[in-house]
């Protein structure tokens, strides 16, 4: 009797086309409205419910917990905003099939990236732009600032800066994973009703 040897058959990849770029623009700048969108919503749900920075005010045994919710707020919309942008670029690019599983994870990840530094930048530079009219337009103070005013503007400044910066931190890594989520479903071809409650789907 013959033994036959059967081994696995490899399907090769197909190969790269030199000069094509893999960053698709379409996709990313729909994330990034996306985050945009989303980050400014999150920002005025804040501010209506008090979580301002200007009602911030520390108590007698140190800073209020409200500074400390704006702070927590601040890192949360940075997060969640970003990782809905991710997702929808990781979901919306082109699986052009020229790469390994994991070259395609890590291309649906960059994109997220991208998105989150894209949307970084844009909501930055308003901010910026705010900021610099603001000051412009503000009246000069005639009296003194005391010593306690000037130590709680400075803990404010620095709870929120390194809110601003922990939020972004999160912010990148949670676009990047949503970016690789979203490409994942995009490739098992997953429905839209499995994160849509049973009594909200549509009927047929």
């Amino acid at each position: 009797m013959t033994e036959q040897n059967h081994s696995p058959v490899t399907t090769p990849a197909t190969p790269a086309v030199p000069g094509v770029s893999y960053l698709e623009w379409g996709a990313i700048f729909g994330g990034a409205a996306v985050a945009g969108a989303l980050a400014s919503v999150l920002s005025q749900f804040g501010a209506g419910i008090g979580l301002a920075a200007s009602d911030a005010m520390p108590g007698e045994d140190g800073l209020s917990w409200a500074l400390f919710l704006i702070g927590l707020w601040l890192v949360l919309v940075a997060f969640a905003s970003a990782s809905a942008g991710g997702y929808v670029a990781g979901r919306m690019r082109s699986h052009f099939g020229d790469g390994t599983p994991d070259e395609s994870e890590f291309r649906d990840g960059i994109h997220g990236i991208v998105v989150w530094a894209l949307s970084t930048l844009v909501l930055g530079a308003g901010a910026a732009l705010i900021s610099a009219l603001s000051s412009l337009g503000a009246a000069p103070s005639g009296g003194e600032v005391s010593e306690e005013m000037m130590q709680m503007m400075h803990n404010a400044s620095v709870i929120t800066a390194f809110a601003s910066a922990a939020g972004a931190v999160l912010a990148a890594a949670g676009a990047w994973f949503a970016g690789v989520a979203g490409g994942k479903h995009r490739d098992e071809g997953l429905s839209i009703h499995s994160f849509v409650p049973a009594a909200l789907r549509r009927k047929a």
